[in-house]
């Protein structure tokens, strides 16, 4: 074959794998995909707010039973002072200290009840979360199972394509090579047109009778004066 119908084969290769790649990007187990992930992060990011509450209200909790704990200590402090004493005076005192540390503890008791009852939901709130989360990591598992069957396909079809593409890479000369994929890259993958009756292939413009001479007496592969893509004159050339 010669460089110009390589040229052409190349091109036909390349419009394959985009073509390829698009199918790949639009298979709707991919968009599932990548949906879960998102529902995924951000049932993580409740997660993680629930789990912060929890901590926190487990720490309040925390406090009022430390707290309880040297309340009973000071009870238990005032108690023995009272048994020890047959003042009268004192006694008033300790029983008034002691009354204080009681209505501290009822208070301190109820606090506690609270933080223990909104501890309760946050726990239920983090395990069902946390089911929420298994259940979204069993479907993208399913998912990606699914996409590995299906874009596998496609993958192995992209695979064989960039194969044959590196073997006539090699056959073509570095620099109209070269131009060819800055090309391809500026002009939406499309670098390559065939001189026709009326024209350039790609850009569908008619070239005037000069035009059209001038790539007939040129390369096999010259430049389209209109899109300035590559245009193949001649194919079977030597």
């Amino acid at each position: 074959m010669s460089e110009a119908s390589d040229l052409l084969e190349l091109q036909g290769i390349d419009l394959d794998i985009l073509r390829a790649n698009k199918r790949l990007d639009e298979l709707p187990e991919k968009r599932a995909i990548l949906e879960a992930r998102v529902k995924q992060r951000e049932a993580a990011t409740l997660k993680q707010k629930a789990d912060l509450l929890l901590r926190k209200l487990e720490g309040e909790i925390k406090v009022r039973q430390d707290e309880l704990t040297t309340l009973g200590e000071k009870i238990g402090t005032e108690q023995e002072k009272l048994m020890s004493t047959s003042d009268h005076r004192q006694v008033q005192a300790i029983s008034r200290e002691m009354d204080g540390f009681k209505r501290r503890v009822d208070k301190v008791e109820m606090e506690e009840l609270q933080y223990m009852e909104r501890a309760e939901k946050a726990k239920s709130q983090v395990a069902a979360i946390a089911q929420h989360l298994a259940k979204l990591a069993e479907k993208e598992t399913e998912l990606i199972d699914r996409f590995k069957v299906v874009g596998g396909a496609i993958q192995d079809e992209v695979a064989k394509l960039e194969k044959r593409r590196v073997k006539l890479a090699k056959g073509i000369e570095p620099k109209l090579l070269s131009r060819y994929e800055a090309i391809r890259a500026s002009k939406g993958g499309v670098a390559v047109g065939v001189l026709e009756e009326s024209g350039c292939s790609a850009c569908r413009m008619t070239l005037p009778v000069e035009r059209r001479a001038d790539l007939e007496a040129g390369p096999d592969v010259g430049i389209c004066p209109h899109c300035r893509r590559l245009i193949v004159v001649r194919q079977d050339a030597e």
